[in-house]
């Protein structure tokens, strides 16, 4: 205990050199917190943006039709589920479920009274269900759909901006949607468009709309869907949600697959791959720079006082207790340059998150991105932790340095 507090004494004995030392660790502790609040932040936005625009949680469709398929927009109506209401009874009964929506998708030809034509992925839902699901729609103009199911001749649809100024239409603007039925038969449907939106990809806007469920279902002539998209009122209950669905529809013929959205999302997995290459990368250079900086501060230290532990050691102290010395010289200004790390970490966290910057929309997308930091308590414990690892590491060549001195020699030394 009296050398522990002996090491912190002699801290304050040089006190620029210290505050040096103590500027260098608190500033990568603080790079540290910055940078993982920032890749949580991205995780979390990118898993939340990707959940509630579309995907859901859970996916059940037919095993024929995700087997090998990943991409929501590949399931075909003509794998579509036909008791998917039975499903979706079932599935909403289980606890932490919000909803079970069913939706369908369609691919076809739209075109309009002028002579303009092109081809759409129309993704059709039920409003309700995903207005409590927590699905976000985009609406740049006009409004949404109608909640209750359109009668025939007043379905609408909404139209991706893109695919809107490729067709030259507008809120009110009447168009025809061609696309084949699972007989193979040509069918067409006449629509308003109801509003106009964006996906947040540039390169899905051209092709992409949405229908009303019955809307979609009248075009196709069926009553199937492609599959039941599950919303939970956890994202980090998905793995235990979808064992448990598993379970409950283990014996449906024909079989059925729940498929979790990381599944379904693989840009997801890409881009946490990238962000935690990102992350030890600046580890790296982190803590390559503290080592450097403070070990060089240690060793300049001990060449300062080396006929200091001469005299301990002609009084008797032992080689190991002056080399501790030094050794909790360091730790402690790894501990306490690591607690102011995350006191700077912290106060640079509110200012960013108080000044509400936003970034450039990143490659192929439409919305700009908020710049935002989480508080990760993990990267705060473990910053600290990690600069009490690199201060004993930067340690190691002062602390032999100090075990190989002779008494005879360091008394000498000037």
């Amino acid at each position: 205990m009296k050398l522990l507090l002996l090491a912190l004494r002699n801290l304050a004995r040089n006190h620029r050199r210290t505050a040096i030392s103590l500027a260098v660790v608190a500033t990568g502790t603080a790079a540290l917190v910055l940078t993982a609040g920032f890749v949580a932040f991205s995780f979390e936005g990118l898993s939340e943006a990707m959940i509630h625009g579309g995907l859901g949680h859970l996916e059940i469709a037919l095993e024929s039709a995700t087997e090998g398929r990943t991409a929501t927009l590949e399931r075909s109506v003509s794998e579509g589920m036909a008791d998917w209401e039975a499903v979706q009874k079932q599935v909403e009964a289980l606890p932490g479920v919000l909803a079970a929506a069913p939706t369908l998708h369609v691919a076809g030809m739209a075109s309009t009274g002028t002579g303009k034509s092109a081809a759409f992925l129309g993704v059709a839902g039920d409003p309700i269900r995903e207005r409590r699901m927590g699905f976000t729609v985009r609406l740049r103009q006009g409004e949404s759909m109608a909640d209750a199911p359109p009668r025939e001749g007043e379905d609408q649809v909404l139209v991706a901006q893109g695919l809107a100024q490729t067709l030259g239409v507008g809120p009110g603007s009447r168009m025809t949607l061609l696309a084949v039925d699972p007989e193979g038969m040509l069918n067409a449907l006449d629509v308003t468009v109801a509003g106009l939106v964006t996906t947040g990809v540039q390169e899905l806007d051209t092709r992409y709309l949405r229908l009303h469920l019955h809307s979609a279902q009248r075009l196709l002539g069926t009553t199937s869907v492609s599959n039941l998209v599950v919303t939970l009122d956890r994202t980090d209950r998905t793995g235990e949600a979808q064992a448990r669905v598993r379970s409950l529809l283990a014996g449906h013929q024909p079989p059925l697959d729940v498929v979790p959205w990381t599944q379904r999302a693989p840009f997801y997995s890409q881009v946490r791959a990238l962000y935690r290459g990102i992350f030890w990368f600046l580890g790296s250079i982190v803590f390559a720079l503290v080592v450097l900086a403070t070990s060089n501060t240690l060793a300049m230290s001990v060449m300062e006082r080396v006929r200091e532990f001469g005299t301990l050691r002609a009084l008797g102290t032992s080689i190991g207790q002056v080399a501790g010395l030094v050794g909790l010289e360091a730790l402690w200004l790894g501990l306490i340059g690591g607690l102011l790390g995350d006191l700077l970490g912290a106060g640079l966290i509110v200012v960013l998150n108080g000044l509400n910057i936003t970034m450039a929309p990143p490659p192929g997308a439409v919305d700009p991105i908020e710049l935002r930091v989480l508080f990760v308590p993990q990267a705060f414990v473990g910053s600290v932790l990690l600069m009490l690892v690199v201060l004993a590491l930067a340690a190691g060549g002062p602390v032999l340095r100090v075990a190989r001195l002779r008494i005879v020699e360091a008394l000498a030394h000037n």
